[in-house]
Order: C-alpha cells, then sequence, then structure tokens
C-alpha cells in the first residue's frame, strides 16, 4: 500500500484506506452498541417473565458496565502491541455467542455470566480497537473521521431498536435473542476480513510523539476528561437503559417505543458526525461542553414529557446532544497526548466512563422500584451532567507544548 506524504492530501482522498477503516469501524460499532442498547428493550420482558425488580434486573447490565472497561485497558494495550484485527474477531465472536446463549437464561446468575461475562469481552474486543485504530490513521480529519466512526452507535440504536421491539412482539424475547446474535457474526466477517493496523513504516515515525500512560495519568487533563465521561455517562446510561420502560409506563406501545429508540439513533448520527466536523474546526473541548449543555436541556424537557410528541422532541434533542458529545470524546486521548499510548489511554478513560454505565441504570433502577416513578432518576440526570460540564471546563486547553518526544 503506497503511503502519502502529506497528510492532509492523504485523508482529502477517499481512496485512503483509512476511509474503508471507518466503515468498518463504524459497522463494529453499530453492531457492539446496537446489542447494547437492546438490553433496554428485554428489561421488562425480563423482569416479567423471572419476577425480578427493576434494579435486580439492571444489575447484570452494571455489571457489563464495569467489566467490559476493565477488559477495555487490556484491549487497548494489546491493540496498540498487536494490531486490532485478531482482537475484532473474538470481539465479534463472543457478541454473537453471548446473545445466542442468552435465550436459555433462567436465572439471575446465568444472565450474569452470559450478559455480564461473555458479552463484556465483545464490547470491549469492539470499542477501544476500532476508536484508538481510526485515531491513528487520522490526524488532520481526526475529529470527523472519530465523528462518522462513532455514528455507529447511533446506527445501532437506529437499527437494532425498531428491529429488537418487533422481535420480541412477533416471536418472544428468547427468539430475538438468538436472531439477533446470528446477525452480530455476520456483520463482523467483513469487519475482520478488512480491519488492518496503521502501516507500520508511519506507526513507527509517529510513536515516538506523546505521553506514555504513566505521564498521562499524572496529568490534569487525563483526570478532568476521565470524571466528566463518568458523570456524563451515569446520566446517558440510566436514560438509555430505562428509556422503553419509561415510555412504556407512560402508555407508549413497545412498537411505538422502538420507534423513538430509533429516533434517538438517527439523530446521535448527526449529532455524531456533525460535532466530530466542527470540533476539527472550533475545538473539541468547546464542542464537548456545547453537547452538555444541549443533554442538560433534553433531561429537564424530560421530567415535564407525559405525552407521546414531547417524549419524540426529547428523543430528537437527547440522541442529538449524546450523539454530538460521544463523537468527539474518544478522540481527546490522542490530541491531548498524542499517539504513543492511545489505546491503553483511551482504555483507561473508558474505565471511569464504565463505572458511570454501571451507577447509572442500577441507580435508576433502584429509584423506581422506591418511589415508583422514574421523576427522580431524570433529577439525578440533571444533577450529573452539571457535574460533568463543571470536570469538563476545568479540562486544560490542548497545546503543541502538551506533546514530549521521548528519545
Amino acid at each position: 500500500m503506497t503511503i502519502h506524504t502529506n497528510p492532509r492530501h492523504s485523508e482529502s482522498n477517499f481512496s485512503n484506506y483509512g476511509w474503508v477503516i471507518v466503515t468498518m469501524s463504524f459497522l463494529a460499532n453499530m453492531v457492539g452498541y446496537g446489542l447494547v442498547y437492546a438490553y433496554g428493550f428485554f428489561f421488562k420482558p425480563l423482569a416479567s417473565e423471572f419476577g425480578w425488580g427493576r434494579s435486580v434486573t439492571a444489575g447484570p447490565f452494571g455489571f457489563y458496565a464495569i467489566f467490559h472497561n476493565l477488559l477495555a485497558i487490556l484491549a487497548g494495550m494489546l491493540c496498540d502491541r498487536f494490531g486490532p484485527k485478531l482482537i475484532l474477531a473474538i470481539g465479534g465472536f463472543c457478541l454473537g455467542l453471548s446473545m445466542i446463549l442468552m435465550r436459555y437464561v433462567t436465572t439471575i446468575w446465568e444472565l450474569y455470566l452470559v450478559y455480564g461475562v461473555l458479552f463484556s469481552i465483545g464490547v470491549a474486543g469492539e470499542y477501544i480497537p476500532v476508536m484508538s485504530t481510526v485515531s491513528r490513521w487520522f490526524k488532520v480529519k481526526r475529529g470527523l473521521a472519530i465523528g462518522l466512526t462513532a455514528a455507529g452507535l447511533g446506527a445501532g440504536s437506529l437499527i437494532f431498536s425498531p428491529l429488537c421491539a418487533w422481535l420480541i412482539t412477533s416471536f418472544g424475547w428468547r427468539m430475538a435473542c438468538t436472531v439477533l446474535g446470528i446477525v452480530a457474526w455476520a456483520i463482523f466477517i467483513p469487519i475482520v476480513k478488512f480491519m488492518r493496523q496503521f502501516p507500520r513504516e508511519s506507526i513507527e515515525s509517529r510513536k515516538l510523539e506523546g505521553f506514555s500512560f504513566s505521564e498521562a495519568f499524572r496529568t490534569k487533563a487525563f483526570w478532568t476528561l476521565g470524571f466528566s465521561w463518568l458523570f456524563i455517562a451515569i446520566a446517558l446510561w440510566a436514560v438509555m437503559i430505562h428509556i422503553v420502560s419509561l415510555a412504556t409506563d407512560r402508555g407508549m406501545s413497545m412498537m411505538t417505543a422502538g420507534i423513538l429508540g430509533g429516533v434517538i439513533g438517527a439523530t446521535s448520527i448527526i449529532g455524531r458526525i456533525s460535532a466530530g466536523f466542527f470540533s476539527d474546526k472550533v475545538g473539541r473541548k468547546r464542542i464537548l461542553i456545547t453537547e452538555f449543555i444541549f443533554q442538560l436541556i433534553a433531561f429537564i424537557w424530560l421530567l415535564f414529557s407525559v405525552k407521546v410528541w414531547m417524549l419524540f422532541l426529547f428523543a430528537i434533542l437527547f440522541g442529538f446532544s449524546s450523539g454530538g458529545w460521544t463523537g468527539v470524546v474518544a478522540a481527546l486521548p490522542a490530541d491531548y497526548f498524542g499517539y504513543r499510548a492511545t489505546g491503553t489511554i483511551l482504555g483507561f478513560c473508558a474505565i471511569m466512563a464504565g463505572v458511570g454505565v454501571a451507577i447509572g441504570p442500577y441507580l435508576g433502577g433502584y429509584i423506581f422500584d422506591v418511589t415508583k416513578s422514574y421523576d427522580y432518576m431524570v433529577v439525578m440526570c440533571v444533577i450529573a451532567t452539571i457535574a460533568a460540564i463543571i470536570s469538563a471546563s476545568l479540562m486544560p486547553p490542548i497545546t503543541k507544548s502538551q506533546f514530549i518526544i521521548v528519545n
């Protein structure tokens, strides 16, 4: 493969293989997070069939959130060392297998094992490898490339939410698991085939640029980024996992709730791509804080959303804002710390986010079990989003002087 010496020319040329990497990474995120978002549709059927409370039903998802992010730092390290292909193959296989095995679950502990452990391996082997690999392939247009890759998360919600709602309504939740597992395997075959590490002859010239993990760990940027991601994840995932239950509790049918999830996914695609594009122009920190503020407005609106049209308006604003910040946050480790340990640093920041992913849905379920209402959960989301805005505001500006060259 010919390596262009001019990065701006290379990244503007859509025949460049980097855009193939973006396409495959988009598909990987679409499948991985389409299945993550699908858990919200299994929530009520599982709770109803087994007589579990909503906090109990949220438990395996919380375990997944923490465990998959602990695995994520390992996935990042392995990707830094060996490249993404093998890690993605393992991740795709585990994603499909976990969904197929989930149909045979009869106890909460089996759900912890299949979803909390096996599914976690699948997601960990997907997200960090693709995001860190795309960051390496691009420099001038990194924000746009990351935004397009992160748009796969929105596409996952757009496609898998109505699909999952239809499968569960038509065939039951166990058959839905089988179908989703087979679909995951089918899509990951071309992903693994076409995925490549950044060319070694070029990565050698880049790898000395930037911080080691231990050096990044001691910076203010590392911790303010990590905590802003943690707090915003609490708010995002509390709503993502409980939005179907919230909407159906307020009178919406399961199929309409599936469309609602699709709207969140569709608008998040627009948010991810536009935020990634504009972050290359005006700076990622500014875009990140702006999207956090819009998400705060969406949560305040949700407090008063009792009619169907109000919930759909929330879905539009929530999808656009959450898509916007997720479209830029994964590019920040490479911006702040360079290429030297991108996967490892991103993986560790994702661990902090994973704590938020675990806390949000569990607390949302617990609050509902105690109060029989989701209103207080939404208040929790408002508070967590304000904390994320404060943390992100404390992040230092990105300057060229941050990068150090290790001889």
